[in-house]
């Protein structure tokens, strides 16, 4: 037999939806907050995240605190100890390049896919983001636009675990993009052509002129990277 609810019980169940609707939103907000942190430089590489130190300063349970951080550490921003404590992920120069070396194949495999797929309303959104990346100066939103605008970008090709290796990958690059940014904030500009080259090329769909401008942008990622990962080095050996 159904059960018909009274107006306390229907009363309780608004409760909890909009305790979970609560919960969801104090997730998100703090997930923003210290990813914006992170890639900002404001939780710098190897800082340890004292989930007790962080709930008093955001104001929150330690229970969001716990799930950003456990989100994070998926995106490749933060890692765990042998004693499960959470510090802030230290990029290296060989995980730039081996992410890169996979990026490499496998974006050119989705721009094949995805080019029959996108639409002049993609490409007219992906330049959009393009002009808000140009008008920032905020490494954090600025790491996340360009997320968005490559992602307008492969996610046509409609293969699941492609676009899901990629995103991976785009992940766990973040961090590593804000410190090459941070270092030489002129790449922001210089990346703002590229897509642009990029944009040019999926307009004429033309694939091979696409493939070779994501190709070369890549690269010039990659270049930028190296030459942050390397400064820092230098830097701590010299402190």
């Amino acid at each position: 037999m159904a059960i018909q609810p009274n107006n306390e019980m229907t009363g309780l169940a608004s409760a909890a939806s909009l305790g979970g609707v609560l919960r969801q939103t104090t997730h998100a907000t703090v997930l923003d907050i210290l990813r914006r942190a992170i890639l900002g430089g404001v939780l710098e590489a190897g800082t340890p995240l004292v989930q007790a130190d962080l709930s008093a300063q955001l104001g929150v349970s330690k229970t969001p605190i716990r799930e950003a951080i456990r989100d994070l550490a998926a995106e490749g921003l933060i890692d765990f100890d042998s004693y499960h404590s959470s510090v802030v992920h230290t990029p290296t120069l060989e995980e730039a390049q081996e992410i890169y070396e996979l990026r490499l194949v496998l974006e050119p495999l989705a721009a094949e896919k995805a080019m029959p797929n996108i639409t002049d309303e993609i490409l007219d959104e992906a330049g959009r983001i393009n002009d808000l990346l140009r008008a920032t100066s905020d490494v954090a939103e600025w790491v996340e636009l360009n997320r968005q605008f490559h992602a307008l970008l492969t996610d046509p090709a409609q293969s699941p675990r492609l676009i899901s290796l990629i995103n991976g990958l785009r992940n766990v690059a973040a961090i590593e993009v804000a410190w090459s940014l941070k270092l030489r904030g002129a790449q922001m500009t210089d990346a703002a052509e590229d897509h642009d080259r990029i944009l040019a090329a999926y307009r004429a769909r033309d694939l091979d002129a696409a493939v070779a401008e994501t190709e070369r942008h890549l690269h010039s990622t990659l270049a930028a990277i190296e030459s942050s990962v390397t400064h820092r080095q230098n830097a701590e050996q010299t402190a």
